[in-house]
């Protein structure tokens, strides 16, 4: 994404400035790569393990944490790329839980019962 970042938006807008909108918005996204890499992996290694009451709770935390920076946003008419720097947010606080229940042994369980 980093590497087409300006190739890409002029195949999906004529406007300058849609184009670059796009192009900052890549830019996020293609930094939030190895942070959402690290959070798909531990969502699912978690999901595996049958974790699923622990990645509810997560997941009410981190809602908790979006909604008021996505407010912002709104409030502020900040626009594309302030609204995929509050998903980098949302993402940084996914992280945090899931970095602190994989950093335990809570979700180490063995059999099928939980």
């Amino acid at each position: 994404m980093l590497a087409v970042h300006t190739a890409l938006p002029p195949l999906s807008a004529a406007d300058s400035r849609v184009r670059a909108l796009i192009a900052a918005a890549l830019v996020v996204a293609a930094v939030l790569q190895p942070v959402a890499g690290v959070v798909f992996v531990l969502d699912g290694v978690l999901i595996g393990a049958g974790d699923g009451r622990y990645l509810a709770a997560a997941g009410l935390g981190t809602l908790a944490v979006l909604v008021p920076a996505a407010a912002l946003v709104l409030a502020r008419d900040a626009g594309l790329v302030e609204l995929w720097l509050a998903l980098v947010v949302f993402m940084l606080v996914r992280l945090g839980f899931l970095s602190v229940r994989a950093g335990s042994t809570q979700w180490l369980v063995t059999g099928v019962v939980r």
